[in-house]
């Protein structure tokens, strides 16, 4: 890694003299006033300002002489909107107004943005800003100042780290490691950094030096091949547990007092197995163990200027010694920087609060769909099921025992052995089909992992899977490819009645050379995208055959406007350990702040034991400490926005372990499963007005820095404050209850917030806490989420300030709700008069009159009624 410093002026090269009609007559700069935005000419500069709407902007700062990019806008969908601004001028500064900010570019080309008040809310900085193609190091980087606020998004990593500030990161999709170029501020604002290519994130400026030499790995990697003597992806070649080599120290005297950030660069090609741990004086800032290894971690400590610390670097696996990047505490900038780009590309977006630029990031990015409503049950996936009958047998064991459940998952393997493909294996599943019908006929739907890494000559062929080049990938740019890719899907799997498909491995890490031609040009300006093309491929022909289902897939990677697609990504292949549980939560809060709001993660982690390579657990079945580990991990699973049990070479089914689990296991199921109109409700507003399932507290406290690192706590819905016990026999558990007045769950008790409480957490409850001024509705206990019952919904009041919730319902499968059937139903409830209204809302898709709706109305701490909903507005009062 080597930064280039490069101000803009001298990347952009030369002064060309233009001739130009100016608008205006004060301003120093030569610009144009088009109908959606201003284009102004600084130096060899073309600065343009598009008014996409009152909140967004989308600026692109171009070399005179440079080429435009010719690639498909992946990305967004919003076209410049026809809304009012306003532009003004002076000598230094030109400015244009919408109803929501105030973009200000000075006599430099700089450009500072401001709420409509003008209070600052973010600033350009040359600085690490440059326009230099083909140069060593990116081609280009645009560098903002930071303020005093929070930074959340980016994607998903695994370093724990919840606030992104001055933090330097590499955006490059990997197993466990997803970037999305979207970051969003507790002050008000986001940045989509539009480039493709491989970005870093505040590309740190100094590095430690270690004198000492140290042992790398040399040569290919021991392969392990698993009982069967099939040969697994992940076990064939995964070496053996790496000897603790390839460590080197030093001692390292920072200059001044604050927040170090360290990034560590450890292989340039990606390795498996082996740790990597960077310690400061014996305290671990970077400790990455699992299997699938990143190219880059990044850790954070204070230091004390002038103090001398010994510094260790572990970098055992990787094939080089490694090398440690810092940035020190003043670094105060937020710089995107991209390898391949001929201009700087960005888009500036304003509102209140996260939750409005997150909101406006869905106008430009694409509006996230309704998943069917069964997606939001329980999932019962392990690795794997090895045939028919055994699938058969365990769906039917699911139904027989009465634990609730909407999926089944069959993983990789069910080919023909030597290819890899979607094609079923006959003499392991001799009728698929068959199988398909049976979990349909189970009220169970049955999702199939498939790989868009295709090694089978017959499928190949038969679908002309023109490939990348150096990988087993197809080429999803190529729109023929991407269109008989989905074709392969619907022959082998759709048309036998499969609902949903697993699309594993879309990152793609297999590619070897950046340099491969795709059909848009070569892969490292599109490296990033590949997931968000896959989904779209499988979105838009499953749509377009089977109008009448809504789409929804899993997948391991994503990319800015992926939400838009029907697909829910996952954590990828990560490792049994308290320590990688308390990193999921960091990973799925950041990914949703990127904008994309469906997250999920392998309850109980994917490499479980020593039999599925971890040797921290002997047995998972049998051990205390993994059991009591997957036990924290099902409460997490519970409240996230996917309810999905995973893991290597294990059968995962609840029953398997001890009856305390297997009983807080069911607890849990049966709470999610009762919590169905509220999170069903709650997908609703994802759908509607772009909130969110699953943020961090600062999504609903950003003005509490307070809130700003806690990454043990969400919420979950508007209304919910989770917290996860993150450490072995842990039976009490700190939090951090943000301003107002607070309900334990468990026990009814009120708490007073905006202070740190330590709460009781045996090991059947996780923390849960409800807002006072939340109207919460629960559902019967059922055995799948579209079960008919005559049970009512009971609608629980949190009293202590005013409330309101909007119920949500329609067909649970369709897209009819696009053209407007479906219902909503209003509550409201005053806490001055102490009474519930319960009225019609938008939507005609309930016929109230004559099929009226019994609800049962619960006060906290008080009384509850039953009413009967027939349409008309309802008042249900309390003493």
């Amino acid at each position: 890694m080597k930064p280039n410093w490069k101000n803009l002026c001298a990347a952009v090269g030369i002064c060309m003299l233009m001739a130009l009609s100016a608008c205006g007559q004060s301003y120093s700069l030569k610009y144009n006033k088009g109908q959606n935005g201003l284009t102004i000419y600084h130096d060899s500069l073309t600065i343009e300002l598009t008014v996409m709407n009152e909140a967004i902007i989308h600026v692109t700062k171009t070399p005179q002489r440079g080429t435009e990019s010719k690639l498909p806008d992946y990305v967004t969908v919003l076209e410049p909107q026809d809304v009012a601004w306003e532009v003004t001028e002076s000598a230094d500064a030109l400015t244009l107004a919408t109803s929501k900010m105030k973009v200000v570019v000075n006599s430099a080309g700089i450009i500072r943005y401001a709420d409509a008040d003008g209070n600052e809310l973010l600033a350009e900085t040359r600085e690490q800003t440059y326009i230099v193609p083909g140069a060593e190091g990116n081609d280009v980087s645009q560098a903002f100042v930071a303020g005093e606020e929070a930074l959340y998004g980016l994607g998903q990593f695994q370093s724990g780290i919840m606030n992104w500030k001055n933090v330097p990161i590499r955006l490059q999709q990997y197993n466990q490691e997803i970037a999305i170029p979207f970051l969003v501020s507790t002050k008000g604002y986001g940045i989509y950094w539009h480039n493709y290519s491989l970005t870093d994130i505040n590309e740190p400026q100094h590095e430690i030096q270690f004198a000492t030499k140290a042992e790398v790995a040399t040569g290919g990697e021991e392969q392990v091949v698993p009982e069967g003597g099939e040969k697994e992806n992940v076990a064939a070649y995964a070496s053996k547990e790496a000897e603790k080599k390839n460590i080197r120290e030093t001692t390292f005297t920072p200059e001044k007092t604050g927040e170090y950030t360290f990034l560590a660069l450890s292989d340039n090609d990606g390795r498996m197995r082996g740790e990597i741990i960077v310690s400061i004086d014996g305290d671990e800032v970077i400790n990455y163990s699992t299997i699938w290894m990143p190219r880059r971690y990044s850790g954070r400590k204070y230091l004390k200027g002038g103090k001398t610390y010994k510094v260790v670097f572990q970098n055992s696996g990787a094939r080089i010694p490694g090398r440690l990047f810092y940035n020190e505490p003043d670094y105060n900038k937020t710089v995107f920087s991209s390898a391949v780009g001929s201009s700087i590309d960005y888009y500036f977006i304003a509102g209140e609060n996260p939750g409005e630029v997150i909101a406006q990031n869905h106008v430009l990015t694409g509006q996230t769909p309704l998943f069917p409503k069964k997606a939001y049950g329980f999932w019962q996936c392990r690795e794997r099921y090895h045939n028919q009958a055994e699938l058969l047998e365990n769906a039917r064991e699911m139904r027989n025992r009465e634990i609730p459940v909407d999926y089944i998952v069959q993983d990789w393997f069910y080919w023909p052995k030597g290819t890899k493909g979607p094609e079923w294996d006959r003499n392991k599943y001799p009728d698929a089909q068959a199988m398909v019908k049976e979990v349909n006929d189970l009220n169970m739907k049955l999702m199939v992992s498939v790989w868009p890494e295709v090694k089978n000559k017959g499928l190949e062929e038969k679908y002309a899977l023109t490939k990348i080049p150096s990988s087993n990938y197809i080429d999803i740019y190529d729109e023929g490819v991407a269109d008989r890719f989905y074709q392969m899907l619907s022959d082998s799997m759709f048309q036998w009645g499969v609902s949903s498909i697993w699309l594993d491995g879309t990152e793609p890490e297999g590619v070897k050379d950046a340099k491969a031609m795709t059909a848009v040009g070569p892969f490292e300006v599109v490296h990033n995208t590949y997931s968000l093309e896959v989904t779209r491929a499988v979105y838009e022909g499953r749509r377009a055959e089977f109008p009448e289902e809504r789409v929804f897939n899993l997948t391991r990677s994503a990319y800015a406007g992926q939400q838009r697609y029907g697909a829910t990504s996952w954590s990828g292949d990560t490792e049994a350990s308290w320590e990688q549980l308390e990193e999921q939560i960091a990973a799925g809060l950041n990914f949703t702040m990127a904008g994309v709001p469906y997250w999920t993660h392998d309850i109980g982690g994917f490499f479980r034991d020593s039999k599925s390579i971890n040797n921290l657990f002997d047995s998972q079945y049998t051990n205390p400490e993994f059991i009591e580990l997957l036990t924290r991990w099902f409460q997490f699973g519970t409240f996230s926005p996917i309810f999905r049990i995973h893991g290597y070479v294990s059968e995962t089914e609840i029953w398997r372990y001890n009856e305390a689990f297997e009983n807080t296991a069911r607890k849990f199921i049966d709470l999610r499963y009762q919590l169905m109109p509220y999170i069903y409700s709650q997908a609703w507003q994802i759908t509607q007005n772009g909130r969110q399932l699953m943020a961090p507290l600062a999504y609903h406290y950003p003005d509490d820095p307070n809130t700003w690192a806690v990454k043990d706590q969400f919420f979950f819905g508007e209304s919910l404050l989770v917290g996860v016990v993150t450490e072995y026999q842990e039976r009490e558990k700190a939090l951090y209850l943000p301003a107002g007045s607070w309900y334990n769950y468990w026990t009814g008790e009120q708490v007073s917030g905006a202070q740190n409480i330590t709460v009781d957490a045996p090991l059947d409850e996780t923390p849960l806490f409800v807002k006072a001024g939340s109207i919460v509705p629960f559902g019967p206990k059922v055995q799948y989420a579209t079960q008919k019952t005559d049970a009512p919904t009971t609608l629980k009041i949190y009293p202590g300030a005013d409330a309101t919730f909007t119920l949500y319902y329609d067909d649970n499968l369709s897209y009819a709700y696009e053209q407007g059937a479906f219902s909503e139903i209003a509550l409201s409830y005053d806490e001055t008069k102490k009474a519930l209204t319960i009225q019609k809302g938008a939507g005609d898709y309930l016929d109230l009159a004559q099929a009226p709706m019994t609800f049962e109305v619960e006060m906290i701490g008080g009384t509850t009624k039953t009413v009967d909903f027939q349409g008309d507005a309802l008042t249900v009062a309390f003493d």
